[in-house]
């Protein structure tokens, strides 16, 4: 029988953690804050910081949404990103982000201590000198699951479907380490033959944003498939893996929903406790 890889108890695992440093820092006159920074009104974009928001009230963390209109500038993004920054804990900027802002330098106006996803320059540079603290969110969120249901990855075939800063840049590097000791390819939207690859991976992560992209054909017979992709069509949300006939292939499967999605959120504010830590 598969094994279905729900993230609520990873979710729950990670919360607790957060939650003690959370409570020691906490003062009548101060608690935790959060910031978070959204340009537009893309659906994704807008549940995501929902859930966030949700989970700041949960774990008894201040939580400042900043919404943008979707014609913001350049200028006025980076001036709002400075000046918040310095009265938060952990402070992030929501993506994708309308195709006229430049994403990177917009990122890179965080400072690196209040980075939480832990995607400025600094902190990624630091994720792949080993000398990181944080690891971006999303990545964090796979890794824990992974560990929560003992999913080994010495030796293993890890097929990474998409290659964002977000998820496919540190989760390749990270797994392919010492640590972990997986044999890691990352395949994309210029892969010839995707099905060469996916057909031999024990363990198969896609996080492309494409509504059903991968059915059962592509999955090597008892792997494992954690689903990160999000995508909105008719106001209906879809992960990247189509599920139909799946469980006669798999041998485990993280799903959407209900899989990576809560951990991610979880981990943020794990990331956001240990920079509490850490500053």
């Amino acid at each position: 029988m598969v094994q279905i890889l729900y993230g609520k108890p990873v979710a729950k695992k990670l919360d607790d953690i957060s939650s003690e440093v959370f409570q020691q820092y906490s003062k009548e006159d101060k608690k935790p804050h959060m910031t978070a920074i959204t340009v537009g009104d893309n659906p994704a974009s807008l549940l995501y910081v929902s859930r966030k928001e949700e989970k700041a009230k949960e774990l008894g963390v201040l939580f400042h949404w900043i919404k943008l209109d979707v014609n913001t500038t350049q200028e006025t993004l980076e001036d709002i990103v400075i000046e918040n920054s310095k009265n938060t804990d952990g402070l992030i900027i929501q993506l994708p982000l309308p195709e006229h802002l430049n994403q990177e330098k917009a990122i890179n106006c965080i400072p690196y201590h209040v980075d939480v996803d832990g995607l400025t320059t600094h902190n990624l540079g630091s994720l792949f000198s080993d000398t990181f603290k944080l690891i971006p969110a999303t990545s964090l969120a796979v890794l824990e699951l992974l560990k929560f249901y003992d999913i080994q990855t010495s030796d293993k075939n890890i097929v990474i479907a998409g290659r964002s800063r977000l998820v496919s840049a540190p989760l390749a590097k990270i797994l392919s380490s010492k640590d972990y000791d997986g044999n890691v390819t990352v395949i994309h939207s210029k892969t010839t033959n995707q099905k060469l690859y996916t057909q031999s991976a024990d363990i198969f992560i896609s996080a492309i944003g494409s509504p059903k992209l991968f059915d059962y054909s592509y999955i090597n017979e008892g792997a494992t498939v954690i689903d990160i992709g999000i995508s909105s069509v008719d106001n209906k949300t879809y992960g990247d893996v189509d599920t139909h006939n799946l469980d006669q292939v798999v041998n485990a499967r993280a799903p959407y929903p209900g899989g990576v999605g809560p951990i991610t959120v979880s981990a943020l504010f794990l990331n956001l406790s240990n920079l509490i830590k850490f500053n």
